[in-house]
């Protein structure tokens, strides 16, 4: 043995043992500091009511990062999510406005046709991300950059950049179930959970869109149809986009120019975050997907409770963009990939 070969510490054996445990824990980790460190300047933010307001805020983003999910696991990406959720909901007020001048809006059906729509417009923008990168091969950032132009343009178009108003889709986005104070929206997001949960781990389209994630060439070769899937995956991540665009809205109630901007980037990094790698082959929508938007959702109610600055946001926002990528760039041995 050389003079200078340093053996390694039992320290360092220690250290090594943990760090997967570290990887892919340490996100409940922060997630429990910080209900602590904000509960410090809030005793309101660890209340039961504060608890359902963050889901109840979360949930909208949440159901588009569980169709981030389903793209990020084939090392794929969106980054017209947002803009997608944007023309969802410009085209959707749009539609509520003509149907409420023409005394149509409040039955039953109305409502259904307006949700219909929001998913049909999302999944024909997901279908042309999916048709261009499974068939042509184009780079999904490059696509999705494309799509993300032409979808905002296409609301701006519509709309000569007006504001409407949408107080109609309150119940669904702000009503809670009778006798109860459980908002209607934690419901429909756990349902969403609960589904995509079981495709993704329960069925063959699942386990295939893992294994064109790990390697796509090797399941092109044991038959794995990956055109398909690949198309599939942006179809469901545009559809989540566009129901999360509408719901949105109706919290909001109101549709303007800046609506959903840069919301793609807090789905993003709220899936990553979630244990989804941005180099595919692994992720989950529960708990991955949820425990994700909650925990970004609980920075941005904290940040508000303690009043911070309007300006901090961009700056957390950007820490937590960084977080995750910085996470997901190190494996369960600590090295870079």
């Amino acid at each position: 043995m050389q003079a200078n070969q340093t053996l390694p510490t039992p320290s360092t054996f220690t250290m090594k043992k943990y760090l997967p445990y570290i990887y892919q824990y340490g996100v409940y980790g922060v997630f429990i500091l910080l209900l602590i460190f904000f509960s410090f300047f809030n005793p309101r933010f660890l209340t039961v009511p504060n608890g359902l307001m963050v889901m109840q805020q979360a949930a909208p983003l949440g159901i588009a990062v569980i169709g981030m999910t389903f793209v990020l696991i084939l090392a794929g990406i969106d980054i017209s999510v947002g803009q997608t959720m944007y023309l969802s909901a410009i085209l959707c007020a749009m539609l509520i406005t003509f149907m409420r001048n023409a005394g149509y809006m409040g039955t039953a059906w109305s409502f259904a046709l307006v949700y219909f729509i929001a998913v049909l417009i999302g999944a024909v923008v997901g279908m042309l991300n999916g048709f261009v990168i499974s068939r042509f091969k184009i780079v999904p950032f490059i696509t999705t950059l494309a799509t993300m132009g032409i979808a905002r343009g296409i609301g701006l178009i519509s709309s000569n950049s007006a504001v409407y108003m949408v107080p109609e889709l309150g119940p669904i986005s702000n009503g809670k179930i009778p006798g109860t104070n459980i908002p209607v929206l934690i419901i429909v997001l756990l349902v969403l959970v609960f589904i995509f949960d079981f495709v993704l781990r329960r069925t063959v389209f699942g386990r295939h869109l893992m294994a064109i994630g790990n390697d796509p060439i090797a399941a092109q070769k044991i038959g794995i149809p990956v055109t398909r899937n690949v198309f599939l995956a942006y179809l469901i991540c545009g559809a989540m986009a566009g129901l999360a665009g509408v719901l949105s809205a109706g919290q909001i109630g109101t549709v303007a120019v800046y609506f959903a901007d840069g919301n793609e980037f807090l789905v993003i990094s709220a899936a990553v975050l979630g244990g989804t790698s941005l180099f595919g082959g692994k992720g989950s929508v529960f708990p991955g997907a949820l425990v994700g938007m909650l925990l970004v959702m609980t920075i941005v109610n904290g940040m508000t409770m303690m009043n911070a600055s309007p300006y901090a946001y961009k700056i957390v926002r950007g820490g937590i963009i960084f977080l995750a990528v910085m996470v997901d760039s190190i494996n369960f041995r600590g090295e870079l990939r």
